[in-house]
């Protein structure tokens, strides 16, 4: 199983590493309820949850409770028709009230796939825990920072692909986004060390559409503010961000030649390299703190076993969603 968050940190589940979130999470569409998922293959059904504000959905409910429903419980439901049927399931909890679908095709009624399914959905149910208002935010935040890591780690795929097809300007590119990365994930854990505590400034691993986000030179001077690189690394960043530059967007009208992009990938790739060095040297520094997000309280450094990698490479997965570069994450 992995868990998934709800955008505003409202509640968390465990879902099956072989299932994927469908909700769009891509610019000009809004992450709205209901939240769906379904396998990534063979996907019989979805599921679907969603959440809202007790005292708007349930006012008499909410007045009988002040403090929060106290005792989570489902209540199950049909509501089926001539070519569909949904599994209803209404639940309270805290200041919450929630509603779980699951709908398949009608002509599958009884099958065993769906059953399966069924079994499935009943475990993600049991698993929802509501977060107390006050650690909402943190909660979303790492979230964030969760789908930040995967896709970081997909990044990888492309630049894998990139080398072996000898696609230069490609593997400079992708470096940069990795150098940017790494940069990120560093002056956050420098914010976080220098603070002593767990909040995640987000600016630096999200862009909502509304905002404006950090542009990488930014991130560069921000990065050498809190002491992640030095004078020279800031230099030589620069030097590669022009050199970046003119590669993509005046390839064509500068004296830039082909022969010369395999040098310059190499020294985007070494570059990336030695900023992860750094990253990887602060998050060894904050792994025996009891704050952060390499602190003991997230148990980011626990061993890697079967389970995280099928959680990673789900994230993975979500990132891709192509299927050249997805991963297995069931025993079958």
């Amino acid at each position: 199983m992995k868990h998934w968050t709800e955008p505003n940190g409202i509640f968390l589940i465990q879902i099956p590493t072989e299932c994927q979130y469908l909700n769009p999470v891509v610019e000009g569409e809004e992450e709205k309820s209901p939240y769906s998922f379904q396998p990534y293959e063979n996907a019989n059904g979805c599921f679907q949850i969603s959440c809202y504000p007790l005292e708007e959905i349930a006012p008499k409910l909410a007045g009988e409770y002040p403090n929060g429903v106290p005792e989570f419980r489902w209540r199950p439901s049909r509501m089926d028709d001539s070519e569909f049927c949904v599994h209803m399931f209404y639940g309270a909890s805290a200041d919450q009230a929630l509603i779980g679908k699951y709908i398949h095709d009608a002509s599958l009624d009884n099958d065993e796939q769906i059953n399966e399914e069924l079994r499935l959905v009943h475990k993600i149910l049991k698993s929802v825990v509501i977060v107390p208002p006050g650690d909402r935010k943190l909660a979303s935040d790492m979230e964030k920072f969760d789908r930040f890591q995967g896709a970081l780690a997909a990044s990888y795929d492309l630049l894998d692909n990139a080398i072996e097809s000898d696609s230069f300007v490609e593997v400079i590119a992708v470096s940069a986004n990795q150098i940017d990365a790494f940069l990120r994930l560093s002056i956050v854990i420098a914010i976080q060390l220098k603070n002593q505590t767990d909040e995640v400034p987000t600016k630096y691993l999200f862009q909502a559409e509304d905002e404006r986000g950090l542009m990488e030179r930014k991130i560069y001077d921000d990065a050498l503010e809190y002491n992640v690189i030095k004078d020279n690394d800031h230099k030589d960043l620069n030097l590669l961000y022009k050199l970046r530059d003119r590669v993509i967007h005046r390839y064509i009208i500068s004296n830039i030649k082909t022969r010369d992009l395999p040098g310059i990938a190499l020294r985007y790739v070494e570059a990336c390299e030695k900023v992860r060095l750094i990253l990887r040297d602060l998050e060894n520094k904050q792994k025996d703190c009891q704050y952060g997000v390499y602190g003991k309280k997230f148990m980011k450094f626990s061993g890697p076993d079967d389970e995280a990698i099928k959680r990673l490479f789900a994230d993975v997965n979500d990132k891709h969603l192509v299927r050249k570069f997805a991963r297995k994450v069931t025993n079958d």
